[in-house]
């Protein structure tokens, strides 16, 4: 450009000093020079836009490209999760029993992690469409650390892990938040984190941290001592995959932690390093109940602090958390290693209170702590021992006045120093005839399964009236689900405090109370309490709903004035039995007991399809509902796909649609879709718009039938 405009210069000066060049000329002249201008000045326009246009072009392929991956991810791993709850289910039942029927701990055990990949797909689905809410209501945080440590350690029972809890003395027993949530998220956290290490130490840290206003955060740091994570493992950690060779899943209990976490607004970080282990550090923010509080568990007697405790654990770590929860007290602790204390016998005479793991309690040391609380009548002795211990059992009956079973929270902690010294104290002497009479409708032990329990069975109960007490929308409709056909009256409280204005302005009354005990706003425990309160309740059944069936939790679950207790997960033969033993039934009742009426064809096979959920009827029934809202409508998608040519996304869809119509026993859709697939796969793609009505009038008949069972 530069040469060019010298040379235009000096042509122009030749030109005027030309004889004879006349005016005319000249403005002619001018002319070609301002086309050549815009000549030259749009060239440069169409370059530097041409330029943009591939910059857009390049950000539009990778944006594309990126979504293709997010999306293909997903879909592989939905449609390969559907396919290993068959295979799971193949190899669980393939000698022919029906699910009330497993024989031995090893077939017990493929049927819980059968229960939990349903759980998880129904969590997956809702999460998909958008379902799950996020709220902010009160909630003890040692009642989530109970129910998470209860449902991991039935998992992993026989681990040689240790789990610790170590937990900040200034957090409160009460935050405001959503505890529900919290309590999936770090129960996939942790049963994540047990599965990859087979020994060691499991450590959940947690801090509080002051932000503004009323409210914290919590810093959730979970540490092992395993193999830790490369670079590709840990980019790869939340994508869930399936490992065709070991039939299992990894990823997909961290993906629904993760997406739980950032909907309730926290952060979730990784950090490892091979062969030192991996940390996970969850920060989520909270609001305090009451900020003026900084003594959050009150002893009710000054006499009970300030003790002498001694602990000896087979696990230093643990026994320094355990020390932290008692020093909390103003308690004098000493903590001994095992080794140490099996080289010497210490002097314990000077101790109030001592802790010993219980794998101590050797003859040599019952017969000196025998003789030691024969002298001092006041020494507490506690056994140690873990809930991931095959036996839980203690042999030294006689010297052990308590069991603390680890791992441990400050509530615990709280109640057994006050139960150690104030218990004989609290407990009736005269029992009247409210206690008589309440007393006997408690049953103390577990609960007794009844076999060839279906969903039919519950007509056994038609028009008696229930009340289900439970914050987790998923229990509540599988609950509904049951006993949809029962006959029986249900009403559901989302807490505790719904729980007793229900049954307060109930002008009929109800039969039975099936009680959570972890909830938001108030637990079982106060709202059972709650209802005690007025003598017109002393003769109302009712149950409770635990993860944690520990001795001492069983023993606050009575004192509390419930009747009875379930554990967790659901288990529908004990579910009628609890019914049976607080609803008698005044005759035998002629409602089928066989699973034949279900409604099954080629459409819909029920029966498969309930088998492929543990012989849940209620978890099959919430299974359709949330296929139909996030696969009901995928005719369109269809053909909308096929129609644009995105065969990629057409693949996916197939497998998303084969392993849930596989899952459910859709025959003829998942049928369908096989061919559909197979043309994608041969690369046949142009055959795929004849497909698009089948694909819509299949679709529809499944809806169809899927509505007709779920309304029978």
């Amino acid at each position: 450009m530069k040469y060019q405009f010298i040379i235009l210069t000096v042509f122009l000066g030749t030109l005027l000093h030309a004889e004879g060049t006349s005016m005319q000329e000249i403005e002619t002249f001018w002319v070609w020079v301002a086309l050549f201008a815009l000549g030259v000045i749009g060239v440069m326009i169409l370059f530097v836009s041409s330029r943009q246009m591939v910059k857009i072009e390049k950000m539009h392929r990778e944006m594309i490209e990126k979504q293709k991956e997010i999306e293909q991810s997903q879909s592989l791993f939905l449609a390969s999760m559907s396919e290993n709850i068959h295979e799971i289910v193949e190899r669980t039942y393939k000698g022919g029993h029906k699910p009330s029927e497993i024989l031995n701990p090893a077939e017990e055990g493929k049927g819980k992690q059968l229960l939990d990949v349903t759980n998880d797909l129904i969590e997956f689905l809702r999460l998909k469409s958008k379902k799950v809410e996020i709220i902010h209501e009160k909630f003890n945080l040692n009642n989530v650390l109970n129910e998470v440590a209860g449902s991991v350690c039935s998992q992993f029972k026989g681990s040689s892990v240790e789990l610790i809890f170590n937990i900040d003395n200034a957090i409160p027993r009460y935050l405001i938040g959503d505890g529900l949530n919290l309590e999936k998220t770090l129960k996939n956290l942790l049963e994540y984190v047990l599965s990859e290490v087979g020994s060691g130490e499991v450590t959940l840290e947690i801090m509080m941290f002051g932000t503004f206003e009323e409210k914290v955060e919590l810093q959730f740091r979970l540490t092992d001592t395993g193999n830790g994570l490369d670079d590709e493992a840990r980019e790869k950690l939340f994508t869930p995959v399936y490992d065709e060779n070991s039939k299992e899943y990894t990823g997909l209990g961290l993906f629904v932690a993760k997406e739980l976490i950032g909907m309730m607004h926290g952060e979730l970080v990784v950090h490892s390093m091979v062969g030192k282990g991996t940390t996970f550090t969850m920060t989520l923010p909270f609001e305090l109940l009451d900020p003026s509080n900084r003594r959050n568990y009150r002893l009710p007697e000054k006499v009970l602090t300030a003790k002498k405790v001694f602990i000896v654990d087979r696990n230093y770590n643990s026994a320094l958390a355990i020390k932290k929860m008692f020093a909390y007290f103003r308690h004098d602790v000493k903590v001994v290693s095992k080794e140490e204390f099996l080289k010497r016998m210490h002097n314990l005479g000077g101790y109030d209170i001592v802790l010993l793991d219980e794998s101590l309690f050797k003859p040599r040391t019952v017969e000196y702590l025998t003789r030691l609380k024969e002298e001092k009548k006041e020494l507490k002795v506690i056994a140690l021992n873990s809930l991931l211990e095959k036996d839980e059992s203690v042999k030294a009956d006689k010297v052990v006045d308590r069991v603390l079973t680890k791992p441990v929270n400050q509530e615990r902690v709280f109640e057994l120093i006050v139960n150690l010294y104030t218990l004989d104290r609290l407990k009736p002497s005269v029992q009247d005839e409210s206690v008589t009479e309440e007393s006997s409708l408690t049953h103390r032990g577990e609960i007794t399964e009844t076999a060839n329990v279906t969903q039919e069975s519950f007509r056994d109960f038609s028009g008696k009236r229930l009340l289900i007490v439970e914050d987790d929308v998923i229990n509540q409709k599988v609950l509904s689900n049951i006993l949809k056909v029962s006959g029986m009256e249900i009403t559901i409280a989302n807490n505790g405090r719904e729980a007793v204005n229900t049954i307060k302005e109930s002008d009929d009354g109800f039969d039975l109370v099936l009680m959570d005990i972890n909830m938001p706003v108030m637990d079982g425990y106060v709202a059972t309490q709650m209802i005690r309160l007025e003598s017109r309740f002393d003769a109302l059944p009712i149950v409770a709903f635990t993860a944690l069936a520990l001795d001492s939790e069983r023993e606050k679950i009575f004192n509390s004035g419930m009747n009875a207790y379930l554990t967790k997960p659901l288990n529908i033969g004990k579910l009628y039995t609890v019914f049976q033993m607080y609803m008698p039934v005044s005759r035998k009742s002629n409602a089928p007991k066989a699973s034949g009426d279900t409604h099954s064809n080629n459409i819909l096979d029920v029966e498969k399809g309930i088998s492929y959920a543990n012989g849940n009827e209620g978890f099959y029934m919430e299974i359709l509902n949330e296929f139909l809202d996030a696969y009901g409508q995928s005719a369109d998608l269809f053909a909308k796909l096929v129609r644009e040519h995105r065969y990629e996304q057409v693949k996916m869809l197939c497998l998303d649609m084969k392993g849930l119509t596989g899952t459910i026993g859709a025959k003829e859709m998942y049928g369908l879709i096989s061919k559909i697939h197979q043309k994608v796969l041969y690369h046949q793609e142009e055959m795929l718009v004849d497909y698009i009505d089948a694909y819509a009038k299949e679709l529809k008949r499944l809806n169809d039938e899927i509505r007709r069972y779920l309304a029978h």
